[in-house]
């Protein structure tokens, strides 16, 4: 399940393809929750074998070509780990962690992962007795703390991000009743300091044309038919928010906050919002739940949408390209936000050059810790605005392989932070 060592053989190329491709659509159904309709060989998919091998690492390979690649791949494969170890027998389990175990003591010394040893000792330690029997009973309960494992906090990071874990001084708690969420965890981090340790080497075989050819199949069958990132709405814009830039998760702060924003608060958070997906229909049910409540004490717009409901439906539809020059409105650019003249009735602007470090951390470590806001800070401190944000955007995202990124809009933020 943990694809430490690649496979070994040769194998025709429209078998090779059909492995892959197999895989991809089993990914695709599984992460609909429609493994019915999955209608190709199940044998590609069978759990350790040449196959199944075949398809992750070539997948794995393909995925270094791009990040919009490796993202959808990624999160859609930590989800199949948690569908096998959902249905996982105890022999099963048990000749995981021997698998884990035999594969980590066969590798070149010379490959650094700072997986490995959590792995080994991971796996040493569920393998005991005791212990084995514990987390494998069927009794086994659901919040039970009777085993933990200490962990470094960098190698779970979803983990830590939702609170599923204890943390103390950068070590993370895992008791033995969320073994299956941490090996998902490290499975991922797993894979992703193997793709960046080996980027380097791994593109030289990118070059084959064969491989390329099968590339750009892959992009079209997953970006050109049926894969799109979660649309936004009035009842899921909370969740999804913590993926906004911090210039825009600010906006959303402060309309959740006061229920009002200001005249150019409102219309650059509300063409943002439809940039990323937010229907018109959406954008009423959103700004009309906001609007229809008591305003803050200390904001400085009164209008609501009971007296005022016919001039924001206009005004929405407006910017959505639909009434008056019918224009296609764009947010800003991150220059024209950064630049922007800021009047004492707007709270917007770029948090990293309008706000002060004390209301920057407190909106930077609503999605960070407060020794990761420490040392970003220390970091960039030289940086540009622009600079800066492409660097936060780094640290949030995980799954990001290249060192260079540039941020110029905020639903450019957005799109690369959720596909």
């Amino acid at each position: 399940m943990f694809y430490i060592q690649p496979p070994k053989g040769l194998i025709t190329l429209h078998v090779f393809e059909e492995i892959v491709f197999s895989r991809l659509e089993y990914l695709s159904v599984l992460n609909d929750n429609k493994n019915d309709a999955f209608k190709g060989k199940f044998e590609y998919l069978l759990q350790g074998s040449p196959y199944d091998y075949v398809g992750h690492f070539t997948l794995r390979l393909l995925a270094l070509k791009s990040n919009e690649l490796l993202s959808y791949w990624i999160s859609k494969e930590k989800l199949l780990l948690k569908y096998r170890l959902s249905l996982i027998q105890p022999r099963q389990l048990y000749r995981l962690f021997k698998t884990i175990i035999k594969h980590i003591n066969r590798r070149d010394n010379d490959i650094v992962n700072p997986v490995i040893n959590t792995l080994m000792n991971v796996s040493s330690f569920y393998l005991q007795s005791e212990v084995f029997k514990h987390i494998s009973s069927k009794n086994h309960p659901r919040h039970c703390n009777k085993y933990q494992q200490n962990i470094d906090f960098e190698l779970i990071p979803d983990l830590v991000e939702t609170k599923v874990v204890n943390l103390y001084r950068g070590i993370a708690t895992v008791y033995c009743s969320e073994w299956r969420e941490m090996l998902q965890s490290l499975f991922q981090t797993f894979i992703l300091f193997e793709m960046k340790s080996q980027n380097i080497l791994i593109k030289h075989f990118l070059t084959d044309p064969r491989l390329n050819i099968l590339h750009q199949k892959l992009q079209y069958y997953i970006f050109n038919k049926g894969y799109h990132c979660e649309t936004i709405t009035a009842s899921n814009i909370d969740n999804v928010s913590v993926h906004f830039p911090p210039c825009m998760m600010h906006l959303h702060l402060q309309l959740r906050h006061k229920h009002r924003l200001s005249h150019y608060a409102r219309f650059y958070y509300t063409l943002f919002l439809k940039e990323c997906g937010m229907s018109l229909e959406e954008a009423f049910i959103y700004w009309k739940y906001e609007y229809s409540k008591p305003h803050n004490c200390d904001s400085l717009c009164t209008h609501d949408w009971q007296t005022n409901n016919k001039k924001f439906i206009y005004s929405i539809r407006h910017m959505y390209g639909l009434e008056g020059g019918k224009k296609d409105y764009k947010c800003l650019d991150c220059n024209s936000m950064a630049e922007e003249s800021l009047g004492s009735t707007y709270e917007g602007g770029c948090p990293f050059k309008n706000f002060d470090t004390d209301y920057l951390k407190s909106l930077l470590c609503k999605t960070i810790t407060n020794d990761n806001f420490d040392k970003f800070i220390m970091n960039t401190s030289m940086q540009n605005p622009q600079t800066k944000c492409a660097s936060f955007f780094k640290l949030r995202k995980a799954t990001f392989v290249d060192n260079e990124i540039t941020i110029n809009k905020p639903v450019q933020y957005y799109m690369k932070m959720i596909c």
